[in-house]
């Protein structure tokens, strides 16, 4: 009895692991039909072994099968895995069979070299009348323009490798020499045959708009957009609209066609609601970064437009960060197909590791960017300069009068001669930090009388009494 399955099935487990399992199995029709519904479930391929595959023997009354088992799992454990995945539906189904050889099917690799045929670069004018055909579609362009075919020969990595390429290269030409459609045989006249270098230029322009992109970002964490002036429309309009064309096109071209793309409709509309208490999280996290310097806690109840803007901009540079590596690689596969499948930093592993690392970077540079603003701006509390509002967080100088003179207080004394900074109060107590002994001070309030006054240089005559 002969029993088989198609190499894959559209209902089949994915795997990245294959494992040829030679079992024993009740030589019984049910048994042997069993059999072929436990393998046809899992899309597991089933056969009869081939003339001198197996030196195994069998008692009477039993015959052998070939099970190719398809698991995900690693290389290492991977023919345990599945000789005990194999054993436990095997129990399940009450099926008599026993493993009796396993064996870890490997993709055998052959080495080679591609060449391309392609049609002889002519003028930019027939270039761009070439091109002109192609997008109206009125079969009037060169049949010869771009790679039109390649061959791919066996190459042995043990020559050098100019002996390589001109050996692989001759054998190249006797293929492209011979082709069923006359327009793709090898014409000295007409054709050109190449390595892949598939618009070089391209992949200059798309790896320095990486770098821009990459320097725009850690700029905006930095902080230092105003600096280069790309506050202004005039120059921060284009570069965002650069950097974000940038980002969403690449990011499509990496998940288009992938199951990514198709889970894309239901996962953005469920990232936005995750994002509306997220933003003022992140917005006071930067808040309390600016305020480190100062060693003075952020007053409750400052939610605002000021923490909203901050966490959009944590949010934004994460966002943009973690996009690209994601956004280059998306540019590579479409501008070099041939890559696609061609080296582990073309995979989706390292492009997501280090899109999430680098996003967590960035973010850690925007707190420390709020940490040096805090710094700057206690600096200038020192010289007796104004503070300028920081993202809804605003300074104020303030003098202080104590009702009594046993008045509790947690800190250096108040002073009396001079003004305090103040950020706001925290519950029944106001925190204010002295620019004269660069310590902070806190208070209740029922314990002192307030009087904001509007430079660090105002007189607090009145407080002094």
């Amino acid at each position: 009895m002969s029993t088989s399955t198609s190499a894959s099935r559209p209902d089949g487990q994915p795997f990245n692991r294959r494992v040829h399992v030679v079992a024993a199995v009740l030589d019984r029709p049910e048994e042997l039909d069993l059999l072929q519904q436990v393998c046809d479930a899992m899309g597991w391929p089933l056969r009869e072994p081939l003339a001198g595959e197996t030196t195994v023997t069998t008692d009477t009354g039993w015959t052998l099968r070939v099970i190719e088992v398809r698991i995900r799992g690693v290389r290492e454990t991977a023919v345990e895995q599945a000789v005990a995945t194999l054993d436990t539906l095997a129990q399940n189904a009450e099926l008599s069979l026993h493993c009796r050889d396993a064996t870890l099917v490997e993709r055998v690799h052959r080495p080679q070299i591609e060449w391309h045929l392609r049609g002889r670069r002519g003028p930019v004018s027939l270039r761009l009348h070439h091109a002109l055909h192609v997008a109206t579609r009125t079969g009037e362009h060169d049949p010869h323009a771009g790679t039109v075919r390649l061959v791919r020969v066996p190459a042995r990595l043990d020559e050098p490798q100019a002996r390589r390429l001109a050996r692989t290269r001759r054998a190249a030409r006797a293929e492209l020499s011979h082709h069923p459609l006359v327009l793709r045989r090898l014409d000295p006249d007409v054709h050109e045959i190449g390595r892949p270098s598939a618009s070089r230029g391209w992949h200059a322009l798309a790896f320095l708009t990486l770098v821009v992109t990459a320097a725009a970002i850690c700029l905006l964490g930095a902080g230092l957009w105003p600096t280069f002036g790309a506050d202004s429309p005039r120059v921060g309009g284009p570069l965002v609209v650069l950097v974000a064309g940038y980002l969403l096109g690449g990011t499509y071209l990496a998940v288009r066609r992938t199951p990514t793309h198709r889970a894309l409709p239901w996962l953005v509309p469920l990232a936005v609601p995750l994002a509306v208490p997220l933003v003022p999280w992140l917005g006071t996290l930067v808040q309390r970064a600016y305020l480190s310097p100062f060693g003075v806690l952020l007053a409750p109840g400052k939610d605002g437009l000021g923490d909203i803007q901050a966490g959009l901009w944590v949010l934004c540079v994460f966002v943009a960060a973690s996009l690209l590596p994601v956004a280059y690689l998306g540019w590579m596969r479409f501008l070099a197909p041939s890559l696609r499948v061609q080296g582990p930093w073309l995979s989706w592993a390292p492009a997501v590791t280090l899109g999430i690392g680098m996003g967590m970077v960035f973010s850690l540079l925007i707190l420390q960017t709020a940490a040096r603003n805090g710094t700057e701006h206690r600096a200038l509390a020192l010289a007796g300069r104004d503070i300028s509002e920081y993202f809804g967080v605003s300074a104020e100088y303030a003098c202080l009068e104590p009702t009594s003179s046993e008045a509790p207080y947690y800190g250096t004394p108040p002073p009396h001669d001079h003004p305090v900074v103040i950020f706001g109060q925290s519950g029944d107590r106001v925190e204010f930090w002295d620019p004269a002994t660069s310590r902070k001070t806190s208070i209740r309030l029922e314990d002192a009388r307030i009087r904001v006054v509007p430079h660090s240089g105002s007189p607090c005559a009145k407080a002094a009494r």
